[in-house]
């Protein structure tokens, strides 16, 4: 039987010792940054009957801040007035009515918007939370939906106290 020399025991060691230097190292690496069609500066197109008959086109001034607690964008209606909406955060939960768990990012509107198309408001209560996630319809085409919320508290998902409204529009 064949012992290893000192030179094969030395460099196995060292390279032990490498390896076990490299598992322990931090990941350094990041994956893609995070990034959603409501944080940029744009039109949407209603899409959904309530959207059509409510708010008409919505423009949003963009934020690129993705889920950074108070940071700012703005939203008007059908050319109306903008609003300030300030983030309080995003989610990776249940948005969607259909049950699909998505990321969505939640916002405090500064103001309900009030009277909008045809005499109507977004919801029975001032609107406090407005919640931003994407969709797709049949075809790939993508689609920002909105869920209003009138609750004093922030929402937590789409089954959350103070649901007043949803609202789809095409990505133009």
């Amino acid at each position: 039987m064949a012992f290893p020399s000192s030179q094969s025991l030395l460099l196995a060691s060292k390279l032990a010792c490498l390896g076990a230097m490299v598992w322990s190292l931090p990941v350094v690496g990041q994956s893609a940054v995070e990034h959603h069609i409501w944080q940029d500066q744009s039109t949407f197109k209603p899409m959904s009957r309530t959207a059509i008959a409510i708010t008409g086109a919505i423009a949003l001034t963009g934020n690129p801040s993705f889920a950074e607690v108070g940071s700012t964008t703005k939203i008007s209606f059908d050319g109306g007035e903008p609003i300030e909406l300030s983030s309080v955060g995003a989610s990776w939960r249940q948005w969607s009515l259909n049950g699909e768990t998505r990321t969505a990012e939640v916002f405090r509107l500064a103001s309900d918007p009030g009277t909008l198309r045809n005499g109507n408001a977004l919801c029975g209560d001032p609107v406090r939370y407005l919640v931003f996630s994407e969709g797709s319809v049949f075809g790939g085409d993508q689609v920002l939906e909105i869920a209003m919320f009138s609750s004093k508290k922030a929402p937590f998902d789409i089954n959350s106290e103070g649901l007043c409204a949803t609202f789809s529009y095409l990505v133009q």
